[in-house]
């Protein structure tokens, strides 16, 4: 019998430790529980010490040899770096690495795209995606070849960077749609704001990190209040709860 279940991605995370971060291996653990927010399993760590990162690759050459080598090794899908990746730094590591590169800035928004659900926080995220595409769009198509297996078509070099360019443009005039609709959407709401501060009702807001209980407190106070006006809450007012990074964007 065929096993037709499908296989978790499999992640490998790349840390740079400078000097004495004291802080280094928290933010790696929490990139760990990122990458399994974002339905990976992390497979391996690896990291190096350096003064400062590379220009070329953050990292040293012979750690990208390195990286390469368990890719192959452990049938790596993604290799996530602990911190942001330049434009050209993408761009090098994806021309030696056989899988899909991606930093910890890539790594959030695409939680935040699989997670919001408003029209707002749906606009919000397409458009702080396509910012940070586009200065990255040579490295960022060398990485959707690799996850699609693609052709020689993309290695074309001429055919490749007028096709850049048209997408650069495409994404320009789109982020300039979002922001118009966005836009639209924050005077609806000063309105909506105006006539509640008329209302005289006691405004309050949960502040607090990802995965601080922010969610699980608010659905205690909306429980809490229709137990004391002798109601029930609509099963469309209470919000996730999950121990997972970001398991909830907008409430």
């Amino acid at each position: 019998m065929q096993d037709t279940q499908e296989k978790t991605p499999q992640a490998l995370l790349v840390g740079l430790r400078l000097g004495n971060d004291r802080d280094f291996d928290n933010s790696m653990e929490e990139l760990g529980s990122l990458a399994e927010a974002c339905g990976m399993e992390v497979a391996a760590r690896m990291e190096q010490s350096l003064p400062s990162p590379t220009p070329a690759y953050y990292i040293g050459s012979g750690k990208v040899a390195e990286i390469q080598e368990t890719v192959e090794l452990l049938d790596i899908d993604y290799v996530i770096f602990e911190d942001a990746l330049s434009p050209s730094q993408l761009k090098n590591l994806q021309k030696e690495i056989e899988a899909s590169v991606m930093d910890r800035t890539s790594l959030i928004l695409e939680i935040f795209s699989r997670r919001a659900k408003t029209r707002e926080a749906r606009l919000q995220v397409e458009s702080a995606r396509l910012q940070y595409m586009l200065p990255r769009l040579v490295g960022m198509r060398d990485s959707l070849g690799r996850q699609a297996g693609a052709s020689g078509s993309l290695s074309n070099k001429g055919s490749g960077e007028k096709q850049i360019e048209l997408d650069r443009r495409k994404i320009e005039r789109r982020i300039s749609e979002l922001g118009r609709e966005l836009d639209a959407i924050e005077h609806d709401r000063d309105i909506q704001r105006r006539k509640r501060s008329k209302s005289a009702l006691p405004l309050a807001a949960l502040v607090g990190y990802t995965n601080a209980g922010k969610s699980t407190l608010m659905n205690r106070l909306l429980t809490t209040c229709a137990d004391t006006a002798g109601g029930s809450v609509k099963e469309e007012k209470m919000v996730m709860e999950k121990d997972m990074l970001f398991a909830t964007l907008d409430t």
